[in-house]
């Protein structure tokens, strides 16, 4: 299998310089802030693993902007004190990953391995808070969806791929909702993929917050 390269954004060497001897073997390239702008233009396949606590919020908004226009750019955000609030606006805006700055170098690993498979990661009960958080909480004028085109298109779900979809939105990963439906997760990914490619949602939160939508 071929590896992705890797894209380190952030303006603290100590932090990049721990992941560049972490993720050495995913070739990893330091993103300059100051030369942000022509070096995202020049991405077309890749993972951003953005060190929020030391981007300004100019250099912040451009990559959420960036991410929204190129979803196939994976978005990872650390941060050195991650928080609900925080990681529902992180998620909110297309990421990926929502982690510790600090993690372990195993589970640096770990979740950059997890975002490749089509997972989000924020750690299983941060994951199911924000879930629920956007989706108790979340109003049809809050959202970013609009209803009526929601509708139209999870009509086009097939049965299978409505099942899947039922398990995605308590929070669970591929694996999970592999076991629960007694399918494989490459089978997961199709049905993820068919349903992706149906709703025209970006990431798996924009997926939920679109399901939340449908009639009851």
């Amino acid at each position: 299998m071929d590896i992705m390269q890797l894209f380190f954004l952030g303006n603290r060497p100590k932090v990049l310089d721990r992941w560049l001897k972490l993720l050495v073997d995913w070739q990893p390239e330091v993103l300059s802030i100051a030369e942000l702008s022509s070096k995202l233009s020049a991405i077309k396949k890749g993972i951003v693993l953005m060190h929020l606590s030391s981007v300004d919020d100019k250099s912040s908004q451009l990559v959420f902007s960036f991410k929204k226009d190129n979803p196939e750019i994976i978005l990872i955000v650390c941060t050195d004190a991650p928080s609900e609030d925080e990681g529902i606006r992180v998620l909110q805006s297309g990421a990926n990953g929502y982690t510790n700055t600090y993690v372990t170098g195993s589970l640096l690993t770990e979740v950059v391995k997890t975002v490749l498979r089509g997972d989000i990661w924020a750690g299983p009960e941060l994951l199911q808070k924000l879930l629920k958080r956007l989706l108790g909480g979340m109003t049809v004028a809050d959202s970013k969806v609009d209803t009526a085109e929601t509708v139209d298109c999870f009509e086009g779900l097939s049965g299978r791929e409505q099942d899947v979809l039922s398990v995605l939105t308590t929070g669970a990963s591929n694996k999970e909702i592999a076991r629960e439906l007694d399918i494989t997760e490459r089978t997961v990914k199709a049905h993820l993929s068919s349903i992706f490619q149906k709703t025209g949602a970006t990431d798996r939160v924009a997926l939920v917050l679109m399901a939340s939508k449908q009639p009851a």
